[in-house]
């Protein structure tokens, strides 16, 4: 097996791996909330379609979608900028859509996680101040 056929093949598992661990997160908390729901309701048969089981990120919380991040991300809380970045760069690399052929099932999950890892790592630094940022990232301003 040559090296490049070995790369996309290690490339295309983890980003099945990374794919069905973020599937996992959105059903453990659409099952939290129906969960949630049918407390609530206390002894009434739940409809067959709750209403909006997995809310979008601006229907969350600051609070929740801070955890999301965080959980999407794989880190905890108080990490400090430099883990956040680490694993942001992991994450990024690793589903880069480019890596896999275009209009593959493989470069759609790609993108789909691309999108999710900077949304999380948007999401955890937009409190930073952007000097404090470049300097973290040792990024110069041109």
């Amino acid at each position: 097996m040559s090296t490049s056929r070995r790369a996309y093949d290690v490339l295309r598992s983890y980003v099945g791996r990374e794919w069905e661990r973020l599937s996992a997160l959105d059903e453990t908390r659409a099952r939290e909330e129906l969960r949630q729901a049918m407390e609530t309701v206390s002894g009434k048969r739940p409809e067959a379609t709750p209403p909006n089981p997995t809310p979008t990120a601006e229907e969350m919380s600051e609070t929740d979608r801070k955890a999301l991040a965080r959980r999407i991300l794989g880190v905890e809380e108080g990490t400090a900028f430099a883990e956040i970045r680490k694993a942001f760069d992991r994450l990024n690399k690793r589903s880069d859509p480019s890596n896999f052929p275009e209009d593959s099932e493989e470069a759609k999950r790609a993108s789909e996680i691309h999108r999710r890892v900077h949304w999380a790592f948007e999401l955890l630094t937009q409190d930073m101040d952007q000097a404090e940022k470049r300097f973290r990232s040792l990024e110069i301003e041109s």
